[in-house]
């Protein structure tokens, strides 16, 4: 997964290299904070990246050569990835380019169109924003798209991460569990979206193969399973999500029911030695 970046925080510009230093600074920060607890690899900038404007008179890649600490040079280096507009499908860039986009609040101090912002909102990813500005570091930031071929127009809004205290804020656990759900696609990005606290995880490849299989084919029903696989860190065995079974004789092994009767598939799993180890999320129990 990548965070999109705001390309309009650059607003205000930084007076003197120093501040745009402590600026980046904190973005790094923020990112590293963000990599830790969701497996962010990058940050996608935009296209004229190097180019753009970052003290009142050095764009980015003349300031970054003057960076004294060659270790924020060389992370800020390593930051940079493909542009933004890159990562975007056919069908992406398709709905990208029907609008146009356009922040209306009276206090954002960049009038300039957005396109980090949309970009991210079409992703499903989180922004990242330089804190240059107050504005940058509301947690949602809500554009208007206007529809070129019609008069009507649509309010959206990009979730949006600035400052480090903003990984463990609510709009971003509402985006963990909103839109994190639908990019899941290993088992590592799986841990990062349950993030247990008590317990380690492990998945069968049996449990794997049916969960992207619900995901295929169930949306519904596949982000209920997520819920129900959170549930299972607060309420193991008795209680919760699911109507949670504890087996009798089973030792360990309880399972949720993830479908309603007769149909009943069910999330299996066991808890042992603070190691939760999911075994199926199809059909009705099954243990070895």
């Amino acid at each position: 997964m990548h965070l999109i970046f705001n390309e309009l925080s650059f607003q205000p510009i930084a007076t003197n290299s120093h501040i745009a230093e402590e600026r980046f600074n904190t973005l790094l920060q923020t990112f590293n904070s963000a990599k830790e607890k969701y497996d962010f690899k990058h940050i996608r900038f935009p296209q004229n990246f190097s180019a753009v404007q970052i003290t009142t008179s050095q764009t980015f890649i003349e300031w970054i050569t003057t960076i004294s600490k060659s270790k924020l040079r060389d992370l800020l280096f390593s930051l940079y990835t493909k542009p933004f507009l890159d990562d975007l499908d056919q069908d992406e860039v398709e709905i990208y380019f029907e609008s146009e986009y356009t922040i209306d609040n009276k206090n954002v101090p960049n009038k300039e169109a957005p396109i980090g912002l949309p970009i991210a909102f079409i992703k499903s990813f989180p922004a990242i924003s330089i804190d240059s500005h107050k504005f940058w570091r509301n947690r949602k930031i809500y554009f208007s798209k206007v529809y070129k071929n019609t008069v009507e127009n649509a309010t959206s809004f990009a979730y949006n991460i600035c400052q480090q205290n903003d990984i463990n804020s609510t709009e971003l656990n509402e985006w963990a569990n909103y839109c994190m759900s639908e990019v899941i696609d290993s088992e590592e990005m799986l841990k990062n979206y349950l993030s247990y606290k008590n317990y380690s995880i492990l998945f069968t490849d049996n449990f794997m193969e049916q969960l992207f299989e619900w995901k295929a084919n169930d949306t519904e029903r596949y982000k209920y399973l997520l819920l129900l696989m959170k549930d299972v860190e607060i309420h193991p065995f008795t209680g919760g999500m699911g109507h949670t079974e504890n087996l009798r004789y089973k030792g360990k092994e309880a399972s949720k029911r993830i479908t309603p009767i007769p149909q009943s598939d069910r999330l299996s799993y066991t808890l042992e030695n603070n190691i939760v180890t999911f075994i199926a999320c199809k059909g009705h129990y099954d243990f070895h």
